[in-house]
């Protein structure tokens, strides 16, 4: 007689984070600020050097659009998953609202990923908390 086995499906629940509203909505409330200034500036500057309209879609729109797509992700697997997608959101912000450093902050991703990093495995373990507890829900 052949040997039945019953196996057993394991089912795991993985946790699942999130960044506050409150988060993303200060964040967004600021990029939409920065981008209507940005367009303000475009316009107004039509009747002279056109420059910032026609760099408008390149250093506003896809940083914007980026922005965005950003702020609609749910559920990340970690923590430090979700204190890399609040900085790089500021840093979007950030290359929105300062056009002429833009360039530097664009070339200085990698940094807000090793600040992250550093801060994983450096701070120590109550400002960690800290933090988390108010950026992650």
């Amino acid at each position: 007689m052949a040997h039945d086995e019953c196996v057993w499906e394991q089912v795991t629940y993985e946790m699942q984070f999130n960044p506050q509203p409150w988060v993303l909505w200060v964040l967004s409330l600021f990029a939409f600020s920065a981008v209507g200034q940005r367009a303000l500036d475009a316009v107004v500057s039509l009747s002279g050097d056109k420059t910032a309209f026609l760099a408008f879609p390149l250093t506003v729109l896809i940083p914007a659009l980026t922005f965005l797509f950003l702020a609609t992700r749910r559920g990340m697997s970690s923590a430090e998953g979700v204190l890399m997608q609040v900085g790089t959101m500021i840093q979007l912000l950030l290359i929105i609202a300062l056009p002429g450093f833009a360039l530097y902050l664009a070339l200085g991703f990698p940094v807000v990923f090793l600040v992250i990093e550093l801060f994983e495995t450096r701070a120590p373990a109550r400002l960690r908390t800290l933090i988390k507890s108010r950026i992650i829900a």
